[in-house]
């Protein structure tokens, strides 16, 4: 596990070399904070970067108040450096990488695994609340541009970035609440597929399935009971599976 000497973050001592190795360290586990996009690796210990340890506690860690600080030996190092990766299972239940998942949809999925053989699994993106969307697509809006977000969205993702062009003068969490009656308007499912109040919405990552048992997974996510849609690979770049959250087979 990679070693700061001193606190990054919100209030740290942020020495360059050590601000360095957090980024690094973020840019490492980014697919756990999608849809943000990676942390320049410049030593500085800039807004963004405090957001992403924020983001990474709040989901990493289910920390419901992030202190956005990293301490040398603390818990957010350890979650970031991976400790060598997941602590291998001896129980016999699959290893779940990547986002945490809540736990009925964890339980799915594990049994899927089951059923197809496997004994792994990473998990790339997760649900997120319309409001989560909205501060999300404001901080990505902040980091990397307006244009370079259109490029992300469909046409009513677009609008919701536009209410940020119009706003971004105002103060953050003003310019957040617009962002987030923009999508409650047009349709928070049409900005993302991953805004749901009613399912457990997550994708697997193709990669952490070995290409030979694809098909057995396939066939077992089709099976389950609880999954009320899946939309595999080329279709979507990965395994995409929605769980009712009122499903009598949770």
């Amino acid at each position: 596990m990679s070693a700061i000497t001193g606190t990054v973050g919100r209030g740290g001592a942020n020495r360059p070399n050590d601000v360095k190795t957090i980024q690094t360290l973020l840019n490492q586990n980014i697919a756990k904070l999608v849809p943000f996009l990676p942390v320049t690796v410049s030593g500085t210990c800039d807004p963004q970067t405090i957001l992403m340890i924020e983001e990474f506690q709040r989901r990493v860690l289910q920390t419901q108040t992030p202190d956005g600080r990293v301490d040398p030996g603390g818990r957010t190092l350890k979650a970031l450096g991976g400790g060598g990766g997941p602590t291998p299972s001896t129980s016999g239940e699959p290893i779940l990488e990547g986002n945490t998942l809540p736990a009925p949809a964890a339980k799915v999925l594990k049994e899927i695994l089951k059923a197809a053989g496997l004994s792994r699994a990473k998990v790339t993106s997760v649900s997120r609340t319309p409001a989560e969307q909205a501060r999300v697509m404001y901080e990505n809006c902040v980091s990397k541009g307006v244009q370079f977000n259109k490029n992300m969205y469909a046409a009513a993702g677009d609008k919701v970035v536009d209410v940020y062009a119009a706003n971004k003068d105002k103060p953050r969490d003003t310019v957040i609440a617009l962002m987030l009656a923009k999508i409650l308007e047009v349709g928070p499912t049409k900005v993302s597929k991953h805004i749901s109040d009613t399912h457990y919405t997550f994708d697997v990552a193709p990669s952490s399935i070995p290409s030979d048992k694809q098909a057995a997974f396939l066939a077992a996510i089709k099976a389950h009971k609880a999954v009320s849609n899946v939309i595999p690979p080329p279709t979507d770049p990965a395994f995409h599976i929605e769980i009712p959250k009122n499903s009598p087979n949770l």
